[in-house]
């Protein structure tokens, strides 16, 4: 059989951790499973050979052959019998979600409706032959009415292939033919034109002509105006097209223009038709409009995005009350944007940029009282740019419980230590998979509460595994909970000495690029534990004397001796700023030298460099500059062994 998921051979400290983890696995798995028989099996499971796979994990172990069983039922290759006997034994494992709607093909070709109906319970299919198959069920089961609401959900919502669009149109004609302007509207939203197209010859010519348009816009094909002046005119103002004309506009680097259609149907959410949609540019849009001298235009832009929550929501409340407050003038009403944002978020990174701009609102308004209990409620949430900013406001010294926190306790007295995804977890590090033991670790982190989130930390630091425990660390705080020495790692791949940089901006930099995962490559081709491209890794050896091995990228010591070179080499064009030399990191130094030209000199004592981040038109490096900025701090104390006054400005200004 083919091999569709090549895996790299284990690595030298895979071998290495590998005797430890075996010694130290849940009691009782150490005997039953063996790594190596494990290790074999995933061999047999990346080549889809299912019997080969089978064998080996019989050879290893009853939870091997769980875990071969869990990826052969997410691969498709299994019976109703076998789904159904998984989720009885395995309900708590990860990546449920998939296995259950491959589970659906196997339920489709059961001929009992009642186990069919079972299978789904009270969840809502996931693909189109499980909806066929639920619907058709619920049918033969006397249950009319649910069978057609099931089948239109699915019909409106998923997507179909075109045989399961005949099956489907064959056993409910009647239901689906009311809901065919539903489904292509909604695929024309979500950008799936081959499926729209299919849908064409079921509308109206109305519908057509409307469906064309939003495409061709969408495509950027000629002849579009002739397109749009023949969509009739009870769907000319239809949102989706209005949306595509917007986008289209907006794409040609015509902001202005963009802006008016969009501020057209801004008024009510209905016109917008999914505000959703439109709210993915609006930052943008909005970014743009400021620096061609129009921040009123781009508050309007922000403000009137018409969602009730989510990320986008949080992004545009904030930029809204950003311009009122520094570009408008107007504080009462950058502060109820930051009020709202307060009230939709719960993470310290969000919750204290509403905080820290809230007061700011409020000193613009002459209110210091307010001010101050604002920055002091920022200021609790130390491990977040804006906590620690607020902090150093209103003079609150970092929080010592971020420079000596205790450890957590023994994750073999945690209310998880019998947990069979605790012990799939590590046996799959054990073998050498890090990405998927890390998986059901993550997976188990979500479920406990914090002094077992502690005691999961402690034991992945144990482990050697810094990736992992900061990724714990970063699922904790969205949850409100802090574990600083998970959270901010420091491992010893970073080394103490014989770095061109402090080694509080090695860490910080390589927390933020690779959360210490020494073997991981980015969508672009960086790698290794700085993110080290490698083309820029060339040059870099070069100016440090090292011969050029790409393969060595993904050594730690080789690939931070290559990164802190880089670093070392903007820290000589930029000084210590960090918001340059982080910005220069993440987006190459052209573009600080061109933002230096575009909005000052963020070291000069007459630029407020908190607006200069703010300024930063790319989100990825506004976002990267101040991961940088909090974790420089907190790094700088952990290595001295002292907290003390916060001096994150200087930090930034360097």
């Amino acid at each position: 059989m083919s091999r569709r998921h090549p895996r790299p051979a284990l690595s030298r400290l895979c071998a290495l951790i590998l005797l430890p983890l075996v010694l130290s696995l849940p009691p009782g798995a150490a005997d039953a499973d063996d790594p190596a028989a494990l290790r074999g099996a995933l061999r047999a499971v990346w080549a889809r050979d299912w019997d080969d796979a089978a064998a080996r994990a019989r050879a290893s172990g009853p939870l091997a052959q769980s875990i071969v069983e869990w990826h052969r039922l997410r691969a498709g290759e299994g019976l109703l019998g076998d789904y159904e006997g998984f989720l009885a034994r395995h309900g708590d494992w990860p990546g449920l979600s998939l296995l259950r709607a491959k589970g659906e093909d196997a339920a489709a070709r059961s001929t009992t409706p009642a186990r069919v109906i079972a299978y789904f319970g009270p969840r809502a299919p996931a693909t189109a032959t499980g909806a066929i198959a639920l619907s058709r069920a619920l049918a033969a089961a006397g249950r009319g009415a649910e069978a057609a609401a099931v089948i239109r959900q699915a019909w409106v919502g998923l997507d179909f292939t075109a045989e399961e669009e005949s099956a489907a149109m064959v056993a409910f004609p009647a239901v689906l033919s009311a809901a065919h302007e539903a489904r292509l509207d909604r695929l024309l939203w979500e950008n799936r034109p081959e499926q729209a197209r299919r849908m064409l010859p079921r509308v109206s010519d109305g519908w057509k002509r409307l469906a064309a348009a939003r495409m061709a816009l969408r495509a950027d094909a000629d002849g579009v105006d002739g397109l749009i002046a023949a969509v009739p005119g009870a769907l000319a103002a239809h949102p989706g097209l209005a949306y595509e004309r917007a986008m289209w506009r907006a794409r040609k680097g015509r902001a202005a223009d963009a802006a008016v259609l969009v501020l057209e149907r801004s008024a009510r959410a209905d016109d917008l038709g999914e505000p959703a949609h439109w709210a993915d540019r609006r930052p943008g849009l909005a970014r743009a409009l400021v620096e061609d001298g129009d921040p009123r235009t781009a508050y309007r832009l922000a403000a009137s995005h018409h969602l009730t929550g989510g990320a986008d929501f949080a992004d545009l409340e904030f930029l809204a009350g950003f311009i009122a407050l520094r570009d408008l003038g107007e504080a009462q009403t950058a502060l109820g944007h930051f009020q709202r944002l307060q009230a939709a978020v719960r993470t310290p990174i969000s919750l204290s940029r509403a905080l820290f701009w809230q007061g700011r609102a409020h000193e613009a308004m002459g209110h210091y009282d307010e001010a101050g209990a604002a920055f002091t409620e920022a200021a609790r949430h130390q491990t977040a740019y804006y906590g620690l900013l607020a902090a150093e406001r209103v003079g609150i010294p970092l929080d010592p419980a971020l420079v000596s926190p205790p450890r957590g306790g023994d994750w073999r007295q945690g209310g998880f230590a019998a947990s069979s995804v605790l012990a799939a977890g590590r046996l799959l590090l054990a073998a050498g998979e890090r990405d998927q033991g890390k998986r059901f670790l993550l997976h188990l982190a979500e479920s406990l509460g914090p002094d077992d989130l502690a005691r999961l930390a402690e034991m992945t630091l144990d482990l050697g595994e810094a990736h992992i425990a900061v990724l714990i660390g970063k699922q904790a705080a969205e949850r409100g909970i802090i574990l600083s020495r998970a959270y901010f790692p420091v491992p010893e791949m970073v080394p103490s000495d014989g770095l061109p940089v402090s080694r509080a901006l090695a860490l910080s930099i390589a927390r933020r690029e690779s959360e210490f995962n020494p073997v991981v490559v980015s969508p672009a081709g960086a790698r290794g534990l700085m993110q080290v491209m490698p083309g820029t890794a060339k040059l870099m050896a070069v100016r440090v004397g090292l011969g050029y091995s790409a393969e060595r990228l993904n050594e730690a010591a080789y690939n931070v001796r290559l990164g802190t070179a880089y670093l070392a080499q903007l820290v000589e064009e930029f000084g210590p700023s960090i918001a340059l030399v982080a910005a220069g990191y993440n987006a190459g130094p052209g573009r600080p030298r061109r933002w230096l030209q575009e909005f000052g000199d963020p070291r000069s004592p007459d630029i407020d460099v908190v607006d200069w981040v703010e300024r930063i038109p790319f989100a990825e490096t506004r976002t990267y500059v101040m991961r940088v900025a909090e974790s420089i701090v907190i790094y700088r104390a952990k290595l001295r062994g002292s907290g003390g006054p916060v001096r994150i400005t200087a930090e930034l200004k360097g």
